[in-house]
């Protein structure tokens, strides 16, 4: 299906990943809407190191800003609830408790409870919050994307948020 009413009709206000623009408000509702090519690339450059962009301040701080200004509010419980989930299965990875087949699955379930959390009505997260999961869980295919792409990104993200998520 390509109609998007169709296909996100169950959702308030029928729009992808949940929640309703403000009167008069355009909220982006997608990453690539306030960072274009978002993630496009993967996390690493040709030589296989971090890419910038996905842990400095120019890149991170104006993309969480704009994350902290649309609506729902997402705070900063909301944030860190996710955050302890990657951690607690990078801790399990770092001590040899589970190797990456076995957590795949559980680091793929924090899109399924964005979804959820988007996708309620009154919806309890943004959705340009449940994209930026989704996205982010998509392009983790090993353990490497997870402990030196995802984390480093996210942490970032929560870093930075600190400013302006509340």
């Amino acid at each position: 299906m390509t109609d998007d009413r169709r296909t996100y009709s169950n959702r308030p206000g029928n729009q992808p990943y949940g929640g309703r623009n403000q009167p008069g408000q355009s909220s982006p509702q997608t990453c690539n809407e306030v960072w274009p090519s978002y993630l496009s690339g993967g996390y690493f450059d040709s030589a296989g190191n971090l890419r910038r962009d996905y842990i400095t301040c120019e890149r991170m701080e104006p993309f969480v800003k704009k994350m902290s200004e649309v609506r729902p509010n997402l705070t900063q419980s909301q944030v860190r609830r996710f955050f302890q989930h990657c951690r607690a299965l990078e801790a399990r990875l770092r001590s040899r408790q589970a190797k990456w087949p076995e957590l795949e699955a559980e680091f793929c379930k924090i899109d399924a409870v964005a979804a959820d959390a988007a996708g309620k009505s009154p919806a309890k997260i943004p959705g340009l919050f449940h994209d930026f999961i989704r996205r982010n869980v998509a392009a983790v295919h090993s353990e490497k994307e997870f402990l030196h792409g995802f984390l480093p990104h996210f942490e970032a993200f929560v870093g930075f948020g600190s400013r302006h998520i509340k």
